[in-house]
């Protein structure tokens, strides 16, 4: 199994493609022999909260029935995938690591055979889930095929090489896995969190906090940080947790500075909030309690509110309330001048971006000042420490930035060369910046990350970004929902399909718009708001409907 999905400077557009399918034939991703690697945490130490049965080989089992038992029985993986195990010869038992990742498919499963002693599976492949619980989705429509050998037992037939891994439909993953977010530590005391994957069991509380205690993943580690010192573990092999309180008694170095511990805490209260049972949670150090310090500034909390839509109606640029359009101070002049056809307006309405005729400028209380003069702008963005990002479509790899005291400077992303590039965005938060992508009849998009100095100003971004979500249709538009959502607009005839993804999560499709062009994020998937071409402002209805809020829109605003 592919350990990342990852873009390089050298390599072409296509071979990306190739890269992000997670193309498996052979087994070449994934081993199928050698030494166990390290990979998901040993799941023995606690029962899962959903059960399913496992039935070992029966007698005279065929080579295909073997494969598909075989999988079956990894649904189940009591006494370390015991009745697993009983499919594989004896040498092949010791060898095999169910705990390298996930692969998640869906649809059917034809099988065939591939000369006396092997056969192939093909698999409509989803998603795969890292050794770390990170999950990436795969491109849209790709068949993976899996390599099994065979080797003879005494009178029967047992499996002896297979990938590493478990591989399960996506149903069945859903109910004995689970999504929570980790909680690292941003530039300014931000908490920004990281979507991971936990099998559903009683040791949720102790994984989640294991993983804490490991830090962030190496693509990420100049992004975030976490505020357990180096060397820290539980005192206990378990978090306990009674009456909704979880207890994290904690060792090591450095635990005894108020303003760690506050981190820790902080880090642990925002990570153990989803997890079923878990209400309160109380750190100790060695046994002893840690309180609460007064006069210590507490991480910023990654719960945001929406922000309100904003937009040009009549030539006229403000917040849309009930009451109608509300000017923004120092600002809303300055854009009706300048006469743009795309505008970002910050969380705090202090400060916009907007791309004119003459390229995109930043507007802070009536100051303007050209940003980037390139040809093919794409719509700019201004991030929460206030920086306007521009972006050119001819040379995406090349991202402008500039602050209203007049700092300019350049970041680049070599993982963006060769790409038609149609939007990028900034998340809540500034952690991780978004791309949509038009690949022709399909789109995805890529995230990575933002690497910034001790007072929010961007230095660089990650060398890498890994696709976080495919969509049918070409690109349109995209904007971020919150820190762990984001939202994109993307062609099917002469209608826009609404498609909701995040890092590490499963997309779904919203419907469509008639004639949409613009999609904005809101903070909540109920502030979804789509522009189309007629200027018709479209608002989210049921599951995947949409109703006609406002006609005569001549420009939508994104918040942030």
């Amino acid at each position: 199994m592919s350990k990342s999905v990852t873009f390089r400077r050298a390599a072409p557009a296509a071979c990306v493609a190739l890269i992000a399918a997670i193309t498996l034939a052979g087994c070449a991703g994934i081993p199928g022999s050698g030494g166990v690697q390290p990979g998901l945490p040993d799941i023995n130490q606690a029962e899962q909260l959903v059960q399913f049965s496992a039935f070992g080989p029966t007698a005279g089992a065929t080579q295909e029935e073997l494969v598909r038992g075989f999988l079956t029985a990894a649904n189940s993986p009591s006494d370390d995938y015991s009745v697993a195990r009983e499919y594989l010869t004896a040498e092949y038992a010791s060898q095999w690591d169910p705990y390298f990742g996930v692969l998640i498919w869906e649809g059917s499963r034809p099988y065939r055979q591939d000369g006396d002693q092997a056969g192939m599976l093909s698999l409509s492949v989803v998603a795969e889930v890292e050794p770390d619980g990170r999950l990436l989705p795969t491109e849209v429509g790709e068949s993976t095929e899996l390599r099994f050998e065979f080797t003879r037992s005494g009178n029967e037939w047992r499996i002896s090489s297979a990938p590493a891994g478990v591989i399960l439909d996506r149903s069945t993953f859903e109910a004995i896995w689970s999504q929570h977010q980790l909680s690292f530590l941003g530039p300014e005391n931000r908490l920004v969190p990281d979507t991971r994957w936990f099998l559903s069991r009683a040791a949720l509380s102790t994984e989640i906090v294991g993983a804490l205690i490991e830090g962030p993943s190496a693509r990420f580690e100049q992004v975030v940080r976490s505020g357990f010192p180096q060397g820290v573990s539980l005192t206990k092999t378990a978090v306990p947790v009674e009456n909704g309180l979880a207890r994290v008694d904690l060792k090591g170095e450095g635990l005894n500075n108020p303003e760690a511990q506050q981190e820790i805490l902080a880090q642990l209260q925002a990570s153990l909030h989803t997890v079923p049972g878990v209400s309160r949670v109380e750190l100790l150090v060695e046994g002893t309690p840690v309180r609460d310090a007064t006069g210590q500034a507490s991480p910023i909390s990654p719960n945001q509110p929406g922000a309100k839509l904003a937009g040009t109606v009549d030539g006229k640029f403000g917040v849309i309330t009930t009451a109608g359009l509300e000017p923004v101070s120092g600002v809303s002049a300055a854009l009706e001048a300048l006469d743009g056809d795309a505008v970002a307006l910050s969380r705090s309405k202090t400060v916009a971006a907007v791309r004119s005729g003459a390229g995109v400028s930043i507007v802070e209380d009536g100051f303007t000042a050209l940003v980037d003069a390139r040809d093919k702008l794409l719509a700019p963005s201004v991030d929460d420490d206030l920086w306007a990002w521009s972006t050119s479509a001819a040379d995406p790899t090349i991202i402008k930035i500039a602050s209203a005291a007049g700092t300019q400077h350049e970041l680049r992303a070599p993982w963006l060369e060769g790409l038609d590039v149609r939007a990028v965005r900034l998340s809540p938060g500034g952690s991780l910046v978004g791309v949509l992508v038009d690949d022709g009849a399909k789109s995805y998009v890529l995230v990575g990350g933002v690497i910034r100095d001790s007072t929010g100003t961007p230095t660089a971004l990650t060398q890498e970004a890994d696709i976080e979500m495919w969509a049918n249709g070409g690109a349109l538009d995209f904007d971020w929902i919150d820190q762990q959502r984001f939202v994109a607009l993307t062609q099917q005839g002469s209608a826009g399909k609404v498609t909701v993804g995040g890092p590490g999560v499963f997309a779904t499709e919203q419907g469509s718009v008639p004639d949409a062009r613009e999609v904005f994020g809101g903070g909540s998937r109920t502030q979804v708001r789509v522009l189309t071409a007629p200027g018709e402002l479209f608002a989210p209805q049921g599951a995947s409907g949409w109703q006609r809020t406002m006609s005569d829109m001549e420009l939508l605003a994104k918040r942030g």
